[in-house]
């Protein structure tokens, strides 16, 4: 076989990947539809007792933030949870403790597991492709052992990397496992980067503050979250 034609292939197969990869992002697509649907109260991410559920936390007020948006979480209906957390987060492995002890209920059916950060604060961006690299590495062999079947996230960078694994068994056909955004309370006007990414990646987007929604259409706006 000759080298035009092997790079023929190549760019056939890449062009392909890249049609599938644009049909099934939530932005675009099918999902699109579904997240319309959503938006509308036609459609639903639907819960069943035997369903994990996946936290991504990350840390300082973003996990405060996700603590109380826990709080309204059916425990019952996720009787497994999973909370993947930075490697040198020692806050959010205190905050897991409590609210999963909320109500006087102590439920051992979770798990929590660490992952390196994407990025650490300050961190040169010469360096954190590498980084980033690690934290794939690990998020995906955790998703291959725990098989969550819904991410709930609201940043920072871990949540996009876990965002990237949950959606490639979505490309290859196996599995669709539903992504949940919570964009920050502090954002009122413009979305933080990781909610740039996560919007055209995430089945559900939901931001705390009505102008967001005329600037990003497809976000949902729900006040009083945390």
């Amino acid at each position: 076989m000759s080298l035009l034609s092997c790079i023929g292939i190549a760019a056939c197969l890449t062009a392909l990947l890249l049609l599938r990869i644009y049909f099934v992002l939530p932005a675009f697509g099918r999902d699109s539809k579904y997240a319309s649907k959503r938006r509308k109260g036609k459609a639903t991410v639907r819960a069943s007792a035997d369903m994990t559920l996946c936290v991504v936390l990350g840390s300082g007020g973003h996990t405060a933030e996700m603590m109380r948006l826990l709080q309204g979480v059916e425990f019952d209906r996720y009787m497994q949870r999973l909370y993947v957390v930075g490697d040198s987060d020692a806050l959010s492995l205190d905050q897991i403790g409590i609210v999963e002890r909320r109500g006087n209920t102590y439920n051992e059916e979770y798990f929590v597991e660490r992952v390196p950060r994407s990025r650490e604060v300050g961190q040169p961006w010469l360096t954190a492709p590498l980084s980033v690299a690690r934290c794939l590495v690990r998020t995906a062999s955790i998703f291959l052992d725990y098989r969550p079947d819904v991410v709930l996230c609201n940043g920072p960078g871990n949540c996009v990397v876990a965002c990237v694994v949950a959606l490639v068994p979505r490309i290859l056909g196996l599995k669709r496992i539903p992504i949940i955004y919570v964009e920050s309370f502090a954002r009122v006007r413009t979305l933080s980067l990781s909610g740039k990414i996560l919007y055209l990646l995430a089945d559900r987007f939901i931001v705390q503050w009505p102008g967001l929604v005329s600037t990003y259409p497809r976000a949902e706006y729900i006040p009083h979250l945390v």
